[in-house]
């Protein structure tokens, strides 16, 4: 069998195959070309000020460090500082783009850009989750986070992309439907199995399923990863809205996207409106109400903010929330009948990054937590303040060569030792990335806990 060759570019991982990143290949007069593009107002105006904040502002205190999860989770490696990593574009900006780089280039730090700047860069884009840690801890508000983004912006020109997010993601969505590529009738199988399931196991309770109906008040769309890997997720959704009594729906591949995600997020302004615009045909199709991110967070920060400074009012005519919003909703109105005992194992609850530090949801689902299980253990820090699990950033998906090492290593090294000191049974997350990253860490540190959404546990809390 022969085995690929892996260059050493950055560090001892790799998350580009040799394939995508050509490490022989010259790219660094794209690479300048492409950065100039970016420095373009009109080419990168939703970005481009915060961007040049942190290219210029940095004072290199450090603070950001002790702040990043995997700067800490990997032993405090030098190499894995914000600072250290955002420095790679810095000096190059500097150099190129600014009057007193071009004069006094090595007395300011400018740096000409190398072949193997390039190719490290490259790699080391892909070992910052954008979890944004960093942003709470920097005096200045400065985003390293978004600076990593940026770089694999730049990479996206030169067509180096991993390919779990652009061929197997982006590409499959826009084509099929869904990233994994489910078809109507795969996913028609699928809710039929689920709604004899609960049936069975709910005796005296008849399960209805909408499916693409129009004008129904809540459109939820899920990870189509929930139908494949988590389908407890998708079961307990369908009990709880059957329970509440409330017009709503799924949709379904002929309708368009089904798959809430969008790994344009991760590396391509233009790839994620591709996926917006995808979405926006769908929901525009079915005319709802309120369109429910399920257990997602990435879709929810691109649907629920990223999409209100970059499409019109009047092309979005529908309100967008988080499920666990609903639930919380549906909560406080009393329409959820509720025995914590049911639940009565010890859980505790992450807070993934983009519902959460990016999107500022944390008080429901604790409350819907609290009033499902008898023995709730906050993990700390928590909140804005909780470390990422290691599977943003698209880094969920990405397994490929000894990445899988890369984030057990380091992310998933310290995330464990906080699930541990809980001592829970059950660990609750409202993300599909972060639970299967969870599920890896699990595998990989055989550790004796059981991954879960939030639905299930809701559902199974129900009384009857």
């Amino acid at each position: 069998m022969k085995v690929e060759r892996i260059y050493k570019v950055f560090d001892e991982y790799r998350g580009l195959s040799d394939s995508k990143l050509r490490p022989t290949e010259l790219k660094s007069e794209q690479f300048l070309k492409a950065f100039r593009e970016l420095l373009d107002k009109k080419n990168n105006w939703p970005f481009l000020l915060p961007l040049r904040l942190a290219l210029e502002a940095c004072t290199h205190c450090g603070t950001c460090a002790e702040a990043c999860p995997l700067y800490i989770g990997s032993g405090r490696n030098k190499l894995y500082s914000p600072v250290y990593r955002t420095d790679m574009l810095r000096k190059i900006y500097k150099r190129y783009f600014t009057l007193t780089g071009k004069i006094f280039r090595s007395l300011i730090g400018a740096k000409e850009i190398t072949e193997q700047d390039a190719n490290a860069m490259a790699e080391a884009a892909y070992r910052c989750t954008i979890c944004r840690r960093c942003v709470l801890a920097c005096p200045f508000g400065l985003d390293n986070g978004l600076v990593m983004r940026e770089i694999r912006k730049i990479f996206a020109e030169l067509r180096i992309i991993p390919e779990e997010l652009k061929e197997e993601g982006v590409d499959n969505q826009l084509r099929y439907g869904s990233a994994p590529k489910i078809s109507y009738e795969a996913l028609m199988n699928i809710l039929d199995f689920v709604k004899g399931e609960i049936e069975e196991n709910r005796k005296n309770v008849n399960i209805k399923i909408p499916v693409d109906k129009v004008g129904a008040k809540y459109l939820i769309i899920n990870n189509a990863g929930d139908y494949l890997s988590f389908l407890d997720t998708i079961r307990g959704i369908i009990e709880v809205m059957n329970y509440v009594n409330v017009d709503w729906t799924f949709n379904s591949p002929r309708t368009g996207v089904f798959d809430n995600v969008n790994y344009g997020l991760f590396y391509s302004d233009k790839d994620m409106l591709q996926v917006i615009r995808a979405h926006l045909e769908t929901i525009n199709k079915l005319k709802p109400e309120y369109v429910v991110i399920g257990e997602c967070g990435h879709a929810y920060d691109v649907l629920g903010h990223l999409m209100k400074d970059l499409i019109p009012p009047e092309e979005r005519p529908f309100k967008v929330i988080h499920i666990v919003e609903l639930y919380e909703k549906f909560l406080r109105e009393g329409k959820l009948k509720l025995d914590k005992h049911k639940n009565s194992e010890p859980v505790t609850f992450h807070d993934s990054c983009k519902i959460g530090r990016c999107g500022g949801i944390y008080d429901e689902p604790r409350r819907v937590i609290a009033a499902s299980c008898r023995d709730f253990r906050e993990m700390y820090p928590n909140r804005e303040y909780n470390y990422c699990c290691g599977g943003g950033g698209g880094f969920a998906l990405m397994s490929k060569y000894n990445f899988l090492d890369f984030r057990m290593k380091t992310y998933g090294k310290l995330k464990m030792q906080q699930i541990k000191d809980t001592a829970a049974s059950t660990l609750i997350t409202i993300c599909a990335n972060c639970k299967r990253q969870f599920l890896d860490m699990v595998s990989y540190y055989n550790l004796n806990i059981n991954v879960s959404g939030l639905s299930e546990v809701l559902a199974n809390a129900l009384v009857y």
